[in-house]
């Protein structure tokens, strides 16, 4: 049992659905701002944690490239003597060979004593000797390259890579040494350079903070001024299987967001630290926070003026929905009838199939009338849209049920009458859909363009073409291309089957005596009578073979058709043979 609602319950109901629907969107919003912050905090944690483990990755790869170059370079015999003008500063030298990490480069002979340099700000080491110091020693005894770690010299924390030098004549690959110890190559970086290049650009000011320690002595190498000694707050640090997502009251500044990840220098390991106190990101919590809230206000005020506006619009549906039926075209205004023809008229010579729309070009001689009128014997239900009095037009063609829109501008009494394309449409689309199968002749196609727009035409046959596809429906269209532009004609024909341009545009060469009884043909059939080879045979005087050469000539050109009347063979011109003949 099936219930109707009234008018009124429709109204409360429609009003009830949306104000649900506006409650659940609140309540979704409200409960994702308070997850804001977790959400916000979440995001920082994990690009923190990126920057953090690139920006060691760079300072390990960095220390660990000037090892390699150190070792490119100790294989070079020019390298034996650097002549870098007394620590000028000069690494022309250096640079024309290799080019790479290395900013400082010092030279120290097999005794181990410091002999060159290439910067002025390492002019104080020469002479010095590091013999037994571990970054000659190890070079010296294992033949490899040292990373010694940090290093403090005075001021200064630095990290000293070495390389042993061999005496040779030629390039040695390594680490192949066939040449006596020489000494070793040395470069020196300073930590705060390395602090500058890589830590400093992944910080923002007064928003994190950082630590470089040592993990196996727990000693500090270069912090943030904010932060304590690493031995002070070492109970606070997160352990390290647990330094991906750590946050933890720490070193006095609340909730801190920490990351890390380890640096590995030869024997020793170091570890960056990065903290984010959550205090320093509140200012970007509460930003979006407050273009939340603004974003929930202001789709509550949307949703309230859909609502007012559905309101209003459905208190005036009657109204509006009263004005639209009565300037709405339908076919039961116009008094048109969906109906099918009982007798039967002159067969067309060409069949048309359903689903499809067909184009017929310069229809002087009512090619689209008969193709229609064709259809109609077939059964199928016809409606005609002609630029002509369609009451000559059933008169002429004796038809009684077919319906007929005149394209006409003016009203005229006990007679359709229309010119716009879209209430054609909305017709024709009627039409066909009431009918089980139907024929639809659009007359003078051209007069229809020249009353619309034609992007408005040309997108209504779109529509009548995938209309008929889905549809036991013809559609047959016709037109002068003689008073329209050739664009506009191809566009039309992309969408639609020629049916006769093709094969009219072949030549047919026929004899004047040919033409002649093409002619009398057409002459007996437009006035209703029997034409035989018997007519043909006496009107031009020749004999019977010669009467069925020429008719059988005509019939294989498709300008005629033999149709058999009882013992007689009667002969009809085609479509194509009146066009010949104009």
């Amino acid at each position: 049992m099936s219930i109707k609602l009234g008018k009124d319950t429709k109204l409360t109901l429609v009003i009830l659905i949306a104000l649900v629907i506006l409650g659940v969107v609140i309540l979704t919003n409200t409960l994702s701002f308070f997850k804001i912050e977790e959400v916000i905090v979440d995001q920082i944690r994990e690009s923190q944690m990126t920057k953090t483990e690139s920006a060691a990755m760079q300072i390990e790869n960095h220390i660990l490239q000037v090892r390699d170059e150190l070792v490119t370079l100790s294989k070079f015999p020019a390298m034996e003597t650097l002549d870098l003008e007394h620590c000028t500063g000069n690494m022309k030298a250096i640079h024309e060979k290799v080019e790479g990490k290395i900013n400082s480069l010092l030279r120290v002979d097999k005794y181990g004593q410091i002999v060159e340099c290439s910067e002025e700000e390492y002019s104080d080491y020469l002479g010095l000797n590091i013999k037994n110091k571990n970054y000659f020693k190890t070079p010296k005894e294992t033949n490899e390259p040292f990373v010694a770690g940090m290093v403090r010299q005075g001021d200064h924390q630095q990290i000293i890579v070495s390389a042993p030098l061999f005496e040779t004549n030629a390039y040695t690959p390594y680490p192949n040494f066939l040449a006596e110890f020489e000494g070793i190559l040395m470069s020196i970086i300073e930590l705060d350079y390395l602090r500058n290049l890589y830590i400093h650009s992944i910080l923002e000011e007064k928003k994190n903070y950082f630590l470089l320690i040592n993990l196996d002595t727990f000693e500090t190498l270069l912090k943030s001024e904010e932060i304590n000694e690493f031995s002070e707050i070492i109970e606070k640090l997160p352990e390290s299987e647990k330094r991906l997502n750590m946050i933890t009251d720490f070193n006095g500044f609340g909730k801190t967001i920490m990351t890390s990840s380890d640096i590995v220098l030869g024997q020793e390991t170091w570890r960056l630290i990065i903290l984010t106190p959550l205090k320093n990101v509140g200012q970007e919590i509460t930003s979006v926070q407050k273009r939340h809230l603004f974003s929930l206000g202001f789709l509550i005020i949307v949703v309230a003026g859909v609502l007012f506006f559905l309101f209003s619009l459905y208190r005036s549906r009657e109204e509006v929905q009263s004005k639209l039926d009565k300037a709405k075209v339908t076919l039961k205004k116009l008094g048109i009838n969906v109906e099918v023809e009982e007798k039967k008229y002159s067969q067309s010579d060409i069949t048309l199939n359903p689903r499809k729309v067909y184009l017929i070009r310069d229809d002087d001689e009512n090619h689209a009338h008969e193709l229609f009128i064709g259809s109609l014997n077939r059964g199928f239900a016809g409606l005609g849209i002609l630029r002509e009095d369609p009451r000559e037009v059933k008169k002429k063609y004796n038809l009684e049920r077919t319906s007929f829109i005149w394209l006409n501008k003016n009203q005229v009494e006990g007679q359709a009458c229309e010119t716009d394309i879209n209430n054609l449409f909305k017709l024709i689309s009627e039409f066909m859909k009431k009918s089980e199968k139907s024929v639809i002749l659009l007359d003078r196609l051209d007069y229809i363009i020249s009353e619309n727009e034609f992007s408005k035409v040309i997108k209504k046959i779109h529509e009548l073409k995938d209309l008929a596809s889905t549809n036991e429906s013809i559609i047959i269209l016709s037109i002068n291309q003689e008073v329209i532009e050739e664009s506009k004609v191809k566009a039309i024909e992309a969408e639609t089957i020629d049916l006769y341009g093709s094969h009219l545009r072949k030549k047919v060469e026929l004899t004047d005596m040919e033409m002649n009884i093409l002619k009398l043909i057409n002459e007996g059939n437009i006035k209703n009578k029997l034409v035989s080879y018997k007519d043909i045979t006496q009107g031009f005087k020749i004999t019977k073979p010669t009467t069925r050469v020429k008719i059988n000539k005509l019939q294989g050109l498709g300008l005629i058709q033999i149709e058999q009347k009882g013992r007689f063979k009667t002969l009809k011109i085609t479509s194509s043979g009146r066009k010949i003949i104009n």
